[in-house]
């Protein structure tokens, strides 16, 4: 058995972190729990069902009803059917937080003491892949389990599969064992609607060369391996926890990549680059490498490449003071999103606003230059780059003064009492095409803020480029009505419908002319998906696309899926007025319905529906056959 190092350890905490990063951030209603993630284990995306509503929904601050109901099953092996005992269960609520138990000697749990409502349940233990109820293979979504009062549910069970595994030897450009070198085994998956590599699991070679990943769920992998060191993704509390691990750049100002246990600061003329399975360094190469449910894949071996290193030099002006400042040398790659997916390289400006980041592989890069300066004087600059072995010097990176996007909220209401108080509310401002490792306050590559009281909104540091703005709104307590459910009808810029095209900023001009228009007429779409016989079927996905291929893009707020719970029933709530097609499926990835391919595949055998503005139609449908 290996001896645990630091290192080690540090990476499992780095692979966790990265994932916990790419993960929504709300509770899994309707999600997907993948495995759990130790030094070699896997663990999945959880995100909502519903993908690309832009509802702004109020604190419900109705009256608790009493906690009369309860939820019972058992949890099994998916090979054996044998008991799991002392398995963890966790139940939650939507707006409800999260409940959870154990599992006795024969597999069994209740929770009781539980609201009528919607709920999704979780199970998980060590040596498997976490499970959500419903969930037919990983990466799918879940069946919500809808109680009324006074409802003990039954046969809410779960199945555990066990991890598998992948392992191999990395050698050096000799055929000699690596020792020391950081692997990291990645899955293509829909993270904010874009199809990605994310990270799946990682180890550190021992003195074989050899590494070891478990607790994979059943899938397609890609292997890759580095040596360029943990303080390139580290975050600065782990660097100061692992003695020797430097932080980005070196003294005075100058730049350069992290090394195994130190920063690198003097200049290699070669060097290992990040190498993918079987020894290729682009991801667009990799093999992939499939592991069936609770299966040891061996024989994973590869060599990393040596390749020519060159240094990336440049000025960066447009700042008051020009020292100081951080440049970034990131992958154009955005396809590897994950903490050990790409080499990322960062250095300093000097006092004249020179740069020099050394050892950079082979590549096509951009430059990315951000300055601090006052919280009203954030500036940014982009400049792409291709590094192929030689040198570069005098990349220029023109600083521009991050923009300020203001307006007001208005509303359209059919009766209901317009807000008295709209602090509850949040502006959002992604930007259409996100900079690779330039996410915003708001982490998706923008920033977003608050409104005033009076429905004014200023959403501060954004980056030139064209942005979408929408809105969320949670914790009122006062000026709405119980149960209102506010929707986004039009983002307006200077009288113009951007709502989905998005705003462009210009360098160095605010905009201050935008008005969100809400509206109470939201649309509901509803339904019961049954079988040939007519019986009702749960643990479907209904996806409602448009027919318009324009709007078929990463989180459109014109797609929606949603799952159908245990009555077979489904519920879609707050789409654009519009003609859709609705598609039901047992064979969907998480995310995937918003990938233009997929739904091109699906749309001749789609249902057509028309919703008008405030439209609550009912549309059963038929299940798959």
């Amino acid at each position: 058995m290996k001896t645990p190092t630091l290192v080690a350890t540090l990476l499992a905490l780095v692979v966790a972190s990265g994932i916990a990063r790419q993960a929504p951030t709300q509770q899994p209603p309707q999600g997907q729990t993948g495995g759990r993630q130790g030094r070699g284990g896997a663990q999945g995306q959880r995100g909502g069902a519903q993908g690309g509503a832009q509802d702004a929904q109020p604190r419900d601050t109705t009256p608790a009803t009493p906690a009369t109901s309860s939820i019972t099953g058992r949890v099994v092996t998916a090979d054996s059917g044998k008991p799991v005992k002392r398995a963890q269960v966790r139940i939650f609520g939507t707006g409800r937080g999260g409940r959870s138990t154990i599992t006795d000697d024969q597999g069994v749990y209740t929770v009781t003491a539980l609201s009528a409502g919607s709920y999704t349940v979780t199970a998980s233990k060590n040596g498997f892949v976490d499970a959500i109820y419903g969930q037919r293979r990983p990466l799918q979504p879940g069946t919500p389990v809808q109680l009324t009062d006074n409802q003990q549910a039954g046969s809410v069970d779960l199945r555990l599969t066990r991890g598998g595994v992948i392992t191999g030897h990395v050698l050096d450009e000799d055929g000699e064992p690596l020792m020391r070198a950081v692997v990291a085994i990645q899955r293509y998956q829909y993270l904010q609607g874009n199809r990605q590599l994310t990270p799946a699991g990682g180890d550190q070679t021992d003195d074989r060369g050899m590494y070891r990943v478990f607790g994979l769920p059943a899938g397609d992998y890609y292997v890759s391996v580095s040596v360029a060191g943990l303080g390139q993704f580290l975050g600065r509390g782990l660097q100061q926890l692992a003695a020797g691990i430097g932080g980005f750049g070196g003294p005075g100002g100058r730049g350069g990549r992290g090394g195994a246990f130190g920063a690198v600061d003097e200049t290699e003329a070669s060097g290992y680059a990040p190498t993918y399975y079987p020894g290729v360094v682009s991801a667009g190469e990799a093999g992939k490498v499939t592991v069936g449910p609770g299966q040891e894949v061996g024989g994973i071996d590869f060599q990393i490449q040596l390749v020519p290193f060159a240094t990336v030099g440049g000025i960066v002006g447009g700042a008051e003071n020009n020292s100081g400042i951080t440049v970034t040398l990131a992958p154009q790659d955005t396809n590897a999103r994950g903490p050990l997916g790409g080499t990322v390289m960062n250095g300093r400006t000097a006092a004249d606003g020179s740069f020099s980041i050394a050892n950079v592989p082979p590549g096509h890069y951009v430059a990315i230059a951000r300055s601090g300066g006052r919280q009203n004087d954030q500036r940014i600059g982009v400049t792409p780059v291709v590094v192929n072995g030689q040198n570069i010097s005098g990349l220029p990176i023109s600083l521009q003064a991050e923009i300020t996007m203001s307006g007001n909220i208005t509303v359209e209401s059919s009766g209901t009492p317009s807000p008295t108080d709209y602090s509850g509310f949040r502006v959002d401002a992604p930007e259409v095409t996100p900079l690779p490792f330039v996410g915003g306050p708001g982490g998706r590559g923008g920033a977003n803020g608050r409104a005033a009281a009076n429905g004014t909104f200023s959403v501060p540091n954004l980056v030139p480029g064209k942005h979408y703005v929408r809105i969320t709104g949670q914790g009122f307590t006062q000026g709405m009505a119980t149960g209102t459910q506010w929707n986004l009808k039009a983002v307006l810029a200077g009288g113009a419908d951007v709502t989905d095209s998005g705003i462009e900023l210009k360098p160095g001009e605010n905009v201050d002319n935008v008005t969100i228009v809400l509206t109470d007429r939201s649309t509901s779409l509803t339904g019961t998906v049954r079988d040939a016989s007519q019986t009702p079927v749960p643990a479907l996905t209904v996806i409602a696309f448009p027919s318009d291929q324009q709007y078929w893009r990463a989180q459109s707020r014109w797609i929606q899926a949603a799952r159908t719970d245990q009555n077979g029933a489904y519920r879609l709530r707050g789409l654009p007025p519009g003609d859709y097609l609705l598609y039901v499926t047992d064979n969907v990835e998480q995310g995937e319905w918003f990938d233009p391919s997929f739904l091109e595949q699906i749309r001749n055998a789609s249902t057509r529906v028309s919703l008008n503005e405030g439209d609550q139609k009912t549309q059963d449908l038929s299940g798959p056959s």
